[in-house]
């Protein structure tokens, strides 16, 4: 006889526990997983810490949830806190740092995935004082220094402040100044900074948003940089803010009037100090100057600067006095055998031009020699022959190439009239370009320009000079050249009272290189065909060779030319293929 088998009550107790989800394993089912994460967070800032509330997940993996982790990671280190419940403090947070927080809640099968993040930026408890702005690139009064304006560096100040009201959570920055009676300009827009932040650094281009500034300054800092000479003042304003200002989604949309006025709504104080800011019109000139090279300066090698040495009077046009981005010498039909060859137009010898022109009592001739200089740093002559127009007219000579320039007696290339190929770089793209900006910059400092006057109509060329006396943007006031392609073909004589360079073109402004008519003299002057120069800058620079092609009574001629030194060049003159001559020449300078 078979005896039953009779289960314990253990077991039994045992099974129907497990069976009801309960028992020594805590609520846990058999299919227990981590729980889901945390939903609705919110961080609240306190001083050294956060409190970071939270609604329970969804779902808790079908075991009770025992505890929630939050952690902040900002500053350089991760800080954690632990609850039974929201919210969850995390303290240990260096106050002025923007940490990003998450939690993730931990059941007894582990810990589930972290809530979405958010941000927060502690502070340290206000005494809920007066908001002081302590300094503006360390001072309270006075000048504003040139490092943050357009004639410096063009960066913004350091500002400082301290004693932000009780209730702080975030501040915003305007720089505003008054041009003229019932207008305001915004210089520099900044918010959304964070609460516990005491002090802006000098050209900061983070810890904040930028709103639209003035004068082009768009979502960046604007420096001072009035277009007409004296002295103004810029107010910088701190504002300490109860809530974020209420301002539309795009950044570009927030102007100068759009924030001032959101921020009056949510301000709990404010404080500002104004520092004044002198151009000289000498200075505005500079720099207009400094603006026409545009990218000729860094392709060409050139430089303007205000003043050299002990004179203040004049810019300096820093120029090697040679361009490769369109040709030289093409299509010249009668030659003094020069070629073009790098210069040395710097410090000292740099081209001088008055910095504040003026009408003169009386007009200067302009007859012989340089008249001015243009933007690509090639010199501008006159349009007559070097000794006077009595000599002839170079274009009409067919002395000059297809961009209107030709090599002179000192082996330097310059324009005899207007430079058409420097021209067309920028008029095809703009056919307008050079109605509203300088092609050059005659040497009695006023500037030349365009076919056209500023509004697009053809340019009103006096009887006396060949300029008018229109109002041009990017120049000096008072008067103004304007090219023509009828002889003299820029300018006929100075309005103002121009340098002593017009004088120096056979003294210490060059230095001559080579006597073009002393190899190869029967293949120059008139009855040249075919002529091409083939260059480089590469060509030009130090080891590299340039050479300069023509025909002259079906019979073909060469120079071949190779710079060694800053002042030295080996020349090698051919006829009809063959070597006649090699010479090394050296200028003084």
């Amino acid at each position: 006889m078979h005896q039953l088998y009779k289960p314990s009550v253990t077991f039994l107790l045992s099974a129907l526990l497990i069976a009801c989800g309960g028992g020594g394993s805590g609520n846990t089912s058999p299919n227990a997983s981590v729980p889901g994460a945390p939903t609705s967070v919110v961080a609240t800032a306190s001083d050294g810490s956060a409190s970071i509330a939270f609604s329970a997940p969804s779902s808790n993996g079908g075991s009770a949830i025992t505890a929630y982790s939050a952690t902040c990671t900002g500053a350089g280190a991760t800080k954690a806190g632990t609850g039974a419940a929201s919210p969850v403090v995390v303290s240990g947070l260096t106050n002025g740092s923007t940490y990003t927080c998450t939690v993730a809640a931990t059941n007894a099968i582990g810990s589930g995935a972290a809530s979405s993040s958010v941000t927060t930026t502690p502070a340290a408890v206000s005494t809920g004082g007066t908001l002081s702005l302590t300094g503006v690139a360390g001072q309270t009064s006075g000048a504003l220094p040139v490092t943050y304006t357009c004639d410096g560096s063009s960066v913004s100040p350091a500002l400082a402040w301290t004693n932000a009201p009780a209730g702080t959570t975030n501040f915003a920055v305007v720089m505003s100044t008054i041009p003229g009676p019932g207008t305001v300009k915004y210089n520099w827009l900044l918010y959304n900074i964070p609460a516990g932040t005491t002090a802006v650094a000098q050209g900061a281009t983070a810890g904040g948003t930028y709103g639209f500034s003035d004068d082009g300054g768009g979502l960046a800092y604007a420096p001072p940089c009035s277009s007409s000479a004296g002295t103004k003042d810029y107010t910088f304003t701190v504002y300490a803010l109860s809530s974020n200002p209420t301002l539309p989604s795009s950044a570009s949309a927030v102007t100068g009037s759009v924030l001032v006025n959101a921020l009056s709504t949510v301000s709990l104080g404010s404080a500002s100090v104004t520092l004044s800011y002198t151009r000289t019109q000498a200075t505005i000139n500079c720099k207009q100057m400094q603006k026409s090279l545009g990218s000729y300066a860094a392709s060409n090698g050139l430089s303007i600067s205000c003043g050299y040495g002990s004179d203040t009077a004049n810019a300096y046009f820093n120029t090697p006095g040679i361009q490769t981005a369109n040709p030289m010498m093409t299509g010249i039909t009668q030659t003094i055998l020069q070629v073009p060859v790098a210069q040395t137009f710097t410090g000292a010898n740099a081209w001088k031009i008055p910095l504040v022109p003026a009408i003169a009592a009386t007009t200067t001739t302009a007859e012989d020699g340089p008249i001015g200089v243009a933007v690509n740093g090639i010199p501008i002559f006159n349009a007559c022959k070097q000794g006077g127009c009595q000599n002839g007219d170079t274009k009409a000579l067919g002395e000059l190439d297809t961009c209107n320039g030709h090599a002179g007696k000192a082996d330097d290339y310059h324009y005899h009239a207007a430079p058409v190929c420097m021209m067309a770089e920028k008029t095809q793209s703009d056919p307008k370009f050079w109605d509203t900006n300088p092609i050059g910059w005659a040497l009695d400092g006023f500037a030349i320009f365009g076919y056209y006057n500023p509004d697009g109509t053809t340019a009103t060329r006096d009887s006396v000079c060949g300029g008018n006396d229109l109002t041009h943007p990017n120049a000096p006031t008072g008067y103004a050249y304007h090219v023509t392609d009828v002889a003299p073909y820029v300018l006929s004589c100075f309005k103002g009272t121009p340098v002593e360079d017009i004088a120096r073109q056979a003294g210490d402004k060059y230095s001559v290189l080579h006597d073009g008519g002393a190899n190869l003299g029967s293949a120059g002057g008139s009855g040249v065909s075919g002529m091409v120069l083939d260059t480089s800058a590469e060509k030009l620079a130090i080891g590299g060779t340039s050479t300069l092609s023509w025909t002259k009574n079906s019979t073909s001629y060469q120079i071949l030319y190779k710079r060694t030194s800053n002042v030295c060049w080996d020349f090698m003159f051919k006829t009809s293929g063959t070597v006649t001559s090699n010479q090394t020449y050296c200028r003084a300078k």
